[in-house]
């Protein structure tokens, strides 16, 4: 590594403290294993090669891990503690980070969170760009739902006010064109997949408004009497109160699961993996809401 730094293997020799045969030496063992040369000689010193290039990211990736597992041994009988950054689209952020928090203050105070707010695009592009740890985002799809790793899954709803509220457990698709609907923007992931099936099956929404943030929608449905189409949990606070009832939209089932990824620029510290076992813990407990016994009225 230090002779890539600084492009001279008798610079590197000086700042190792060794002779500078000892180093061609070990680096001509390394060539000779792997078969390729480490670094192109020119008339300023050395330069890497494409071999080259790519054993510093791996031997820098395995410096980093013998830091950090050194660090996790310093701090092993000390409970973990440090900053942990992590994503989060809207929707995810009032059922699991208050929650999140409350577990961390009694169980391990030494730990802080960042959280970064924003739509799933963006919580992949932090995590690919290295800004945060932690990410948990929403994916969606038509059909049956899928069994596997996934944190929590669940089937869309059309949801509204509870007073009146007549609909059936189950609507079609094709019914959302009867609701007056508040829907996130266009380029919001859910929003995209409910334009896709309208468009499939000649659909004709009618969208009164364009609203990215869950609080907006909600007092769009609460008080301009509109539709929403959420994931059941987004609602469930309301849901167990009696403000807004909900129906499965079917023909097509629209599913929404939500998976927690975890950055790659550098190994979790204890911190972070703390986070991510109780974070995922409570993801999976939320559930579908129990709505209150069905009422009747005009609808």
């Amino acid at each position: 590594m230090r002779a890539a730094e600084l492009g001279s293997f008798s610079k590197a020799a000086v700042s190792l403290g060794i002779a500078q045969p000892s180093v061609s030496r070990t680096i001509g063992d390394l060539e000779r294993e792997w078969g390729s040369p480490l670094f192109y000689r020119t008339g300023r010193g050395v330069a890497l090669s494409e071999l080259g290039e790519e054993a510093l990211k791996k031997a820098r990736f395995l410096l980093r891990e013998a830091d950090q597992a050194a660090e996790d041994l310093k701090a092993f009988s000390r409970l973990p503690s440090g900053i942990v950054s992590l994503g989060l689209p809207t929707s995810l952020v009032e059922p699991t980070i208050p929650e999140l928090v409350n577990q961390l203050r009694a169980h391990a105070p030494g730990i802080r969170l960042q959280v970064y707010e924003g739509f799933s695009d963006q919580v992949e592009r932090w995590l690919s760009e290295g800004l945060i740890d932690i990410g948990a985002y929403s994916k969606y799809r038509e059909g049956e739902r899928e069994h596997g790793s996934v944190l929590l899954e669940s089937r869309l709803v059309l949801a509204g006010p509870r007073e009146g509220w007549t609909l059936p457990e189950e609507i079609a698709f094709e019914r959302l064109a009867d609701f007056a609907l508040v829907l996130p923007a266009p380029t919001n992931g859910l929003r995209i997949m409910v334009d896709s099936v309208a468009r499939r099956l000649k659909v004709s929404l009618n969208v009164i408004a364009d609203i990215d943030s869950t609080g907006g929608q909600k007092a769009m449905a609460a008080r301009c009497g509109c539709y929403m189409v959420k994931a059941p949990h987004t609602i469930s606070e309301e849901t167990s109160r009696g403000l807004f009832a909900s129906s499965v939209i079917r023909s097509p089932y629209i599913n929404r699961h939500v998976v927690l990824v975890t950055g790659q620029q550098r190994p979790l510290s204890r911190a972070s993996r703390e986070v991510v076992a109780r974070l995922t813990g409570i993801i999976r407990e939320l559930s579908v809401p129990k709505e209150p016994p069905a009422s009747h009225g005009a609808g």
